[in-house]
Protein backbone atom coordinates (compact mmCIF):
# COMPACT_ATOMS: atom_id res chain seq x y z
CA UNK A 1 0.00 0.00 0.00
CA UNK A 2 2.68 2.19 0.94
CA UNK A 3 4.37 1.66 -2.70
CA UNK A 4 1.08 2.69 -4.16
CA UNK A 5 0.94 5.69 -2.32
CA UNK A 6 4.62 6.74 -3.36
CA UNK A 7 3.69 5.99 -6.82
CA UNK A 8 0.73 7.87 -6.64
CA UNK A 9 2.62 11.03 -5.39
CA UNK A 10 5.10 10.79 -7.89
CA UNK A 11 3.59 10.67 -11.11
CA UNK A 12 1.23 13.94 -9.64
CA UNK A 13 4.24 15.74 -8.67
CA UNK A 14 5.96 15.11 -12.01
CA UNK A 15 2.23 15.91 -13.47
CA UNK A 16 2.33 19.37 -11.37
CA UNK A 17 5.71 20.66 -11.97
CA UNK A 18 5.00 20.02 -16.48
CA UNK A 19 1.77 21.53 -16.11
CA UNK A 20 3.41 24.72 -14.66
CA UNK A 21 6.52 25.13 -16.10
CA UNK A 22 4.94 26.29 -19.67
CA UNK A 23 3.51 29.88 -18.19
CA UNK A 24 5.25 32.31 -16.54
CA UNK A 25 4.49 34.01 -13.50
CA UNK A 26 1.82 36.27 -14.84
CA UNK A 27 0.13 33.63 -16.84
CA UNK A 28 0.10 31.36 -14.00
CA UNK A 29 -1.29 34.22 -11.92
CA UNK A 30 -4.16 33.79 -14.32
CA UNK A 31 -5.21 30.59 -14.75
CA UNK A 32 -8.05 29.19 -13.98
CA UNK A 33 -9.11 26.34 -11.48
CA UNK A 34 -11.95 23.88 -11.19
CA UNK A 35 -12.88 21.09 -8.06
CA UNK A 36 -15.96 18.82 -9.22
CA UNK A 37 -17.63 16.24 -6.85
CA UNK A 38 -20.12 13.88 -8.19
CA UNK A 39 -21.49 9.97 -8.56
CA UNK A 40 -19.56 8.04 -10.45
CA UNK A 41 -21.18 5.16 -11.31
CA UNK A 42 -25.16 5.61 -11.95
CA UNK A 43 -25.37 3.28 -14.61
CA UNK A 44 -24.46 0.22 -12.97
CA UNK A 45 -25.48 1.11 -9.42
CA UNK A 46 -29.05 1.32 -11.03
CA UNK A 47 -28.67 -1.65 -12.64
CA UNK A 48 -27.92 -3.62 -9.26
CA UNK A 49 -31.50 -2.33 -8.06
CA UNK A 50 -33.05 -5.12 -10.34
CA UNK A 51 -30.70 -7.24 -10.65
CA UNK A 52 -30.29 -9.21 -7.16
CA UNK A 53 -26.70 -11.19 -9.02
CA UNK A 54 -25.22 -7.80 -8.75
CA UNK A 55 -23.52 -6.24 -5.56
CA UNK A 56 -22.78 -2.52 -6.54
CA UNK A 57 -22.16 0.12 -3.83
CA UNK A 58 -22.33 3.74 -4.75
CA UNK A 59 -19.40 5.27 -6.48
CA UNK A 60 -18.29 8.96 -5.66
CA UNK A 61 -15.61 11.14 -8.23
CA UNK A 62 -13.53 13.88 -7.33
CA UNK A 63 -11.94 16.63 -9.96
CA UNK A 64 -9.50 18.73 -9.91
CA UNK A 65 -8.90 21.25 -13.23
CA UNK A 66 -6.68 23.82 -14.29
CA UNK A 67 -7.22 25.65 -17.23
CA UNK A 68 -5.49 28.16 -19.24
CA UNK A 69 -6.89 30.55 -22.11
CA UNK A 70 -6.10 28.36 -25.24
CA UNK A 71 -9.15 26.17 -24.12
CA UNK A 72 -6.61 23.57 -22.83
CA UNK A 73 -6.87 22.27 -19.23
CA UNK A 74 -4.77 19.35 -17.19
CA UNK A 75 -6.65 17.33 -15.37
CA UNK A 76 -6.78 15.17 -12.20
CA UNK A 77 -9.84 12.51 -11.75
CA UNK A 78 -10.00 10.38 -9.23
CA UNK A 79 -13.26 7.95 -8.48
CA UNK A 80 -13.71 5.09 -5.68
CA UNK A 81 -16.88 3.28 -4.42
CA UNK A 82 -16.19 3.13 -0.64
CA UNK A 83 -18.41 0.56 1.67
CA UNK A 84 -17.87 -1.33 4.88
CA UNK A 85 -18.67 -5.09 5.71
CA UNK A 86 -17.67 -6.22 9.00
CA UNK A 87 -14.88 -6.38 9.52
CA UNK A 88 -13.13 -4.60 6.24
CA UNK A 89 -13.08 -1.48 4.55
CA UNK A 90 -13.18 -1.66 0.92
CA UNK A 91 -12.10 1.34 -1.61
CA UNK A 92 -13.25 -0.68 -4.40
CA UNK A 93 -12.57 0.33 -7.99
CA UNK A 94 -10.54 3.39 -7.03
CA UNK A 95 -9.07 4.87 -10.08
CA UNK A 96 -6.75 8.19 -10.62
CA UNK A 97 -5.84 8.81 -13.95
CA UNK A 98 -4.13 12.66 -14.97
CA UNK A 99 -4.87 13.90 -18.65
CA UNK A 100 -4.14 16.60 -20.71
CA UNK A 101 -7.67 17.95 -22.17
CA UNK A 102 -8.86 20.63 -25.01
CA UNK A 103 -12.38 22.62 -24.95
CA UNK A 104 -13.70 22.03 -28.63
CA UNK A 105 -16.93 23.82 -28.10
CA UNK A 106 -18.34 26.88 -26.23
CA UNK A 107 -21.96 27.90 -26.85
CA UNK A 108 -24.83 29.52 -24.95
CA UNK A 109 -24.43 27.56 -21.50
CA UNK A 110 -22.64 24.50 -22.50
CA UNK A 111 -19.30 23.34 -22.67
CA UNK A 112 -17.87 20.45 -24.46
CA UNK A 113 -14.86 19.07 -24.73
CA UNK A 114 -12.50 15.99 -24.40
CA UNK A 115 -9.34 14.68 -23.25
CA UNK A 116 -6.86 11.46 -22.79
CA UNK A 117 -4.36 10.41 -20.28
CA UNK A 118 -2.90 7.68 -18.35
CA UNK A 119 -4.34 5.88 -15.27
CA UNK A 120 -4.40 3.63 -12.15
CA UNK A 121 -6.70 1.25 -10.83
CA UNK A 122 -7.18 -1.22 -7.29
CA UNK A 123 -9.37 -2.29 -4.90
CA UNK A 124 -8.02 -1.16 -1.67
CA UNK A 125 -9.04 -2.83 2.06
CA UNK A 126 -8.08 -2.59 5.36
CA UNK A 127 -9.52 -5.32 8.05
CA UNK A 128 -10.33 -4.33 11.36
CA UNK A 129 -7.62 -4.42 13.90
CA UNK A 130 -9.06 -7.11 16.52
CA UNK A 131 -7.37 -7.98 19.85
CA UNK A 132 -3.09 -9.20 19.31
CA UNK A 133 -3.35 -8.31 15.79
CA UNK A 134 -2.18 -5.20 13.84
CA UNK A 135 -4.40 -3.66 11.03
CA UNK A 136 -2.75 -3.34 7.67
CA UNK A 137 -4.14 -1.83 4.25
CA UNK A 138 -4.18 -4.02 1.41
CA UNK A 139 -5.01 -3.98 -2.17
CA UNK A 140 -5.49 -6.38 -5.25
CA UNK A 141 -6.99 -6.09 -8.68
CA UNK A 142 -4.38 -3.68 -10.29
CA UNK A 143 -4.50 -2.14 -13.87
CA UNK A 144 -3.15 0.56 -15.91
CA UNK A 145 -3.55 2.32 -19.39
CA UNK A 146 -4.93 4.88 -21.21
CA UNK A 147 -8.28 6.64 -20.11
CA UNK A 148 -9.89 8.94 -23.17
CA UNK A 149 -12.76 11.05 -21.63
CA UNK A 150 -15.82 13.08 -23.34
CA UNK A 151 -17.53 15.65 -21.58
CA UNK A 152 -20.36 18.24 -21.34
CA UNK A 153 -20.66 21.09 -18.75
CA UNK A 154 -24.63 23.11 -18.40
CA UNK A 155 -24.01 26.63 -16.50
CA UNK A 156 -25.90 26.81 -13.48
CA UNK A 157 -24.83 29.74 -12.86
CA UNK A 158 -21.70 32.56 -12.86
CA UNK A 159 -19.50 29.81 -11.34
CA UNK A 160 -21.37 26.66 -10.68
CA UNK A 161 -21.65 23.57 -13.67
CA UNK A 162 -23.62 20.16 -13.76
CA UNK A 163 -20.90 18.03 -15.72
CA UNK A 164 -21.68 15.11 -17.72
CA UNK A 165 -18.50 12.54 -17.90
CA UNK A 166 -17.87 9.45 -20.59
CA UNK A 167 -15.20 7.75 -20.01
CA UNK A 168 -13.38 4.69 -21.57
CA UNK A 169 -10.51 2.71 -20.38
CA UNK A 170 -8.04 0.34 -22.03
CA UNK A 171 -5.08 -1.26 -20.13
CA UNK A 172 -3.77 -4.11 -18.43
CA UNK A 173 -5.31 -5.60 -15.57
CA UNK A 174 -4.95 -8.14 -12.95
CA UNK A 175 -8.08 -10.83 -12.64
CA UNK A 176 -8.54 -14.55 -10.99
CA UNK A 177 -9.74 -17.62 -12.05
CA UNK A 178 -11.17 -20.31 -9.87
CA UNK A 179 -9.15 -23.05 -9.85
CA UNK A 180 -6.89 -25.65 -7.92
CA UNK A 181 -3.15 -25.23 -9.19
CA UNK A 182 -0.17 -26.13 -6.45
CA UNK A 183 -2.99 -25.91 -3.65
CA UNK A 184 -4.01 -22.57 -4.87
CA UNK A 185 -8.04 -22.12 -5.06
CA UNK A 186 -7.52 -19.19 -7.37
CA UNK A 187 -5.05 -18.28 -10.12
CA UNK A 188 -3.90 -14.78 -10.69
CA UNK A 189 -3.89 -13.46 -14.80
CA UNK A 190 -2.97 -10.26 -16.19
CA UNK A 191 -4.87 -9.50 -19.67
CA UNK A 192 -5.48 -6.76 -21.93
CA UNK A 193 -9.21 -5.19 -21.45
CA UNK A 194 -11.55 -2.51 -21.50
CA UNK A 195 -12.42 -1.23 -17.85
CA UNK A 196 -15.98 0.54 -18.05
CA UNK A 197 -17.28 -0.33 -14.30
CA UNK A 198 -18.30 3.67 -14.52
CA UNK A 199 -18.52 4.04 -18.21
CA UNK A 200 -20.76 7.67 -17.68
CA UNK A 201 -20.70 9.76 -14.83
CA UNK A 202 -22.00 12.79 -13.34
CA UNK A 203 -21.36 15.74 -10.87
CA UNK A 204 -21.42 19.25 -9.76
CA UNK A 205 -18.78 21.42 -11.05
CA UNK A 206 -17.04 24.86 -9.29
CA UNK A 207 -15.05 27.06 -11.29
CA UNK A 208 -12.58 29.13 -8.83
Amino acid sequence: MKRIINFLIIIFLLFNFKSYSQYDQEEINNLTHSFSFGWSNPISLIKSITDPNQDEKIGFLIDYQLNNHEEKFYRVHMKFSPFYSQPTFTLNNFLISFHKGKQLSKKNNFNFGHGLGPYFKCNIFRAQQTSGTQAFWSSDYFGFGAEYFIFFDYKLNENLYFNFLLNINFGLHQYYDATIINGANSQEYWGIKMANQQLISVSIKKQL
